[in-house]
């Protein structure tokens, strides 16, 4: 445990001038990883981190899924730069991202986004918010919808690409989107692969423009990019969350989800959902039915990749919504009881973020600290980059590194 404690510092210690210090109510101890099971899924993964070192064209592919927390960014945007600068590991694509001002929404801003002209947004977690046509969510969960004949997004990225996806449909076979990288224009072809389609350009480029150029009565509605540079090789830590999202929101209402989950090939996991399937009075919250929607996601992940490792991220203390006022979320400990048992089950590994918090009504310390928003649910930006630095200390203390 001594061993824990000094790589979190010491991780903290390489960090930017930014870095913060640990405060004191953060039990330190409760930050590493437990494994209730099997530590066999996870030691496949380390011992591939391990190799990414010496073989630099080999690959290691880290998804984050969640909700707010997630789409907020700040949280897996650390874990991201940790691996990227100190990990010494070559980095890899991006991965999917979603050009978020196209549907008014937030995010960490790791990336440059733009739009042109009027778009509509929607997220799959929320069903009541309906767009003029019913959009095939994917993996990033959300759509923007636009028939303004002006419409255009732009997009910047600190990774270079030489091939655009741009997921999504228009009203007919004839709304193909145009893509400019500093001279050049490219009509963009049909995906084969995902339902959307593709730029290739003649060389790399990290910013473009995508042009609609929509004729009156036609439209376009995007649900995703995916920069891809064609080396595939290095590090890549993908995040995808929605505001909102729950364990059934993949699984229920994102069609396109299996086929774009097919080319992230994640080898580990990290799975941050449950705040939003907890948010209701302890006697409305079912633990079973709560693992059961859990395990189809695991249960697809696992149809795609056997061998890939699960990391389970507990439910902070918090307080939710109720009846237009906050009132203390009392249901952390049966979902931190309800992780546990998923991950002894799927063999994974359990984060324990209720418990490093300092349990049940910690949320009020962290409140008073300035690393929680008064809504005591959701954190601050340097709540969520602490939190990404001890999710990284953890990940890479387990690995051995």
């Amino acid at each position: 445990m001594k061993r824990v404690i000094a790589t979190f510092f010491f991780v903290l210690l390489c960090l930017c001038s930014s870095a913060q210090e640990i405060p004191s109510f953060v039990k330190a101890d409760s930050a590493a990883l437990r494994f209730p099971g099997s530590r066999e899924r996870f030691a496949r993964f380390a011992s591939r981190l391990k190799r990414l070192k010496d073989c630099p064209d080999s690959s290691v592919t880290i998804w984050h899924v969640g909700g707010s927390h997630v789409q907020a960014g700040w949280f897996p945007s650390r874990v991201r730069h940790n691996f990227d600068s100190l990990g010494h590991y070559p980095s890899g694509d991006r991965g999917y991202i979603f050009p978020y001002p196209l549907a008014k929404t937030n995010w960490d801003h790791s990336f440059s986004a733009s739009r042109e002209g009027e778009w509509e947004g929607s997220r799959s977690s929320n069903p009541n918010r309906k767009l003029p046509v019913k959009p095939d969510y994917g993996i990033t969960g959300i759509a923007a919808y636009t028939a303004d004949t002006t419409a255009a997004f732009g997009i910047g990225t600190p990774y270079f690409f030489t091939r655009l996806r741009i997921l999504g449909s228009g009203s007919t076979d004839e709304v193909v989107p145009y893509v400019v990288a500093g001279s050049d224009t490219l009509k963009c072809r049909p995906d084969t692969l995902l339902r959307g389609f593709v730029a290739d350009f003649p060389r790399p480029v990290d910013s473009v423009r995508v042009e609609l150029r929509l004729k009156e009565g036609s439209f376009f509605t995007v649900t995703g990019l995916l920069p891809e540079s064609g080396e595939g090789g290095g590090l890549r830590y993908v995040s995808t969350g929605v505001n909102g999202a729950r364990t059934t929101t993949w699984t229920g209402r994102c069609p396109e989800f299996s086929r774009e989950l097919s080319l992230v090939k994640p080898d580990l996991v990290v799975w941050g959902l449950g705040i939003n399937d907890s948010a209701c009075p302890p006697k409305d919250f079912d633990p079973e039915r709560f693992k059961r929607n859990y395990r189809r996601l695991l249960d697809q992940v696992l149809s795609l990749r056997p061998n890939c490792a699960f990391v389970f991220v507990t439910n902070n203390d918090s307080w939710r919504y109720a009846r237009r006022r906050m009132v203390h979320n009392d249901n952390g400990p049966t979902v931190q009881k309800a992780m546990y048992e998923l991950a002894e089950e799927y063999d994974g590994a359990v984060w324990d973020l209720f418990s490093l918090m300092g349990g049940f009504g910690s949320a009020d310390q962290w409140l008073n600290a300035e690393l929680m928003k008064p809504d005591r649910l959701h954190f601050t930006r340097e709540g969520y980059e602490l939190l990404g630095d001890l999710l990284y200390a953890a990940l890479i203390n387990e690995c051995g590194e």
